[in-house]
């Protein structure tokens, strides 16, 4: 009898009404892609929301029952990011830069995937992005640590990419046992 080492792949474990739910993405394997000519390994990036604003109509008559009609967006919205200083000779995202193509902001399962599309798991793509803020890093003299700088990137539109082939290409082909008899 041949049988099969356990696969934690997507593939096997993700059903359409049953998830196991045993492949989760790791979120410490992640770095941004800026004007796709820099890629800025970043210390953190901090939660990110995307939130529509809405206005709650009551009607007369139906006091259980509130309408929601969306507002027009009062404010932009933000990805806030944090990097080491020293690690680029020219600073990809100056304050007040308007940049004219997407940042995409790359999760892979694993560190040699980084650079690699095909093994990406998870991209955010953010468009109309302009950088609002930068703040610099404090210096502590009886601490040993290392500088970073936050910039805060005002946004557009979000758009989020699943991209599971990276499962179905790296799925574990060994087997476990021999058969018998």
């Amino acid at each position: 009898m041949v049988t099969r080492m356990a696969n934690r792949s997507m593939k096997d474990d993700n059903n359409l009404v049953w998830n196991k739910g045993v492949n989760p993405v790791v979120g410490f394997n992640f770095m941004l892609r800026v004007e796709l000519a820099f890629d800025l390994p970043c210390k953190s990036v901090r939660a990110f929301t995307k939130e529509n604003e809405y206005e709650l109509i009551q009607e007369g008559g139906l006091n259980d029952y509130v309408h929601m009609k969306r507002k027009p967006i009062s404010k932009p919205f933000t990805l806030e990011v944090e990097r080491y200083i020293g690690v680029d000779y020219i600073d990809p995202l100056p304050n007040g830069a308007e940049l004219a193509l997407p940042v995409l902001l790359i999760i892979a399962r694993y560190p040699t995937h980084n650079f690699n599309p095909q093994m990406w798991t998870r991209v955010y793509g953010f468009t109309g992005c302009t950088v609002m803020k930068k703040t610099y890093g404090e210096l502590v003299a009886d601490k040993s640590s290392l500088i970073t700088d936050t910039t805060t990137i005002a946004y557009r539109e979000m758009i989020l990419l699943d991209l599971p082939w990276v499962d179905a290409l790296n799925e574990d082909k060994t087997f476990e046992g021999k058969a018998k008899g």
